[in-house]
């Protein structure tokens, strides 16, 4: 009995995540969403076919090279949030995606859902990172740990002078499988888009793969990929 339960658990769970994954309403969350959250961004409008790509908890030597090879294949720029943990660990990497023209930005300092620290823990984290990045762009972006947003954080953030990102496309891609990472990803590119993929370790190792089949395929669809920076100042000039 169990067994039985914990089986039907299990597949109704992947079913969720899948349906999630091909056929939430993404635009429709993104407007709404957005209305309750002045200041951050989930997409930019813009008339050009552009996108942005950004990584999450990067860097990790098992999977951040990869990533950088096929970028670099497909002459593609992005957006890599960093983890201050991460960055400390391996800083030869941090200097290879700057290196490589990508922006660094703020994902906190560790791997955790960063709704549930106290403010004096998030600033903590966030001047950490902020220290071992020293990030040159302007705007600065700062994405909060596991995604989870709240006014308190967006206020947090925007005193210490950064953007608060959130995104268009979200795949759980930590969940499924590259099949439906790459369908979801699809689906979801427009112009202004903000696409998330993640970094982070050697079970991150398949987003390599999910980069290189999307990333020719959104090129086919007349659409460049570029980092943050450059979606902003393009909604600028529109």
């Amino acid at each position: 009995m169990i067994l039985i339960v914990i089986v039907t658990v299990v597949v109704i769970s992947a079913l969720v995540v899948a349906l999630w994954t091909l056929f939430h309403p993404t635009d429709w969350a993104v407007k709404r969403v957005g209305e309750f959250y002045p200041g951050v961004l989930f997409r930019v409008t813009t008339s050009e076919r552009v996108v942005a790509l950004t990584i999450d908890d990067a860097p990790h030597p098992d999977v951040t090279p990869g990533i950088l090879r096929e970028l670099r294949a497909h002459g593609a720029r992005a957006t890599f949030f960093i983890i201050g943990r991460h960055a400390a660990a391996h800083p030869d990497l941090v200097q290879a995606i700057r290196a490589e023209g990508h922006e660094l930005a703020n994902h906190f300092y560790t791997d955790r859902m960063s709704a549930r620290l106290s403010d004096a823990v998030l600033t903590d984290e966030l001047t950490q990172t902020d220290a071992l990045i020293q990030p040159l762009e302007s705007p600065r972006w700062c994405r909060a740990g596991s995604g989870v947003l709240t006014a308190r954080m967006v206020r947090l953030m925007q005193a210490h002078g950064y953007t608060p990102v959130a995104g268009t496309a979200y795949p759980v891609d930590l969940y499924t499988n590259l099949r439906l990472t790459v369908i979801h990803f699809l689906r979801n590119v427009r112009p202004g888009a903000v696409l998330v993929l993640h970094d982070g370790g050697p079970k991150r190792a398949n987003n390599i793969r999910a980069i290189a089949l999307l990333l020719p395929r959104i090129r086919e669809m007349g659409y460049r990929i570029v980092t943050l920076g450059e979606l902003s100042r393009l909604a600028e000039r529109s």
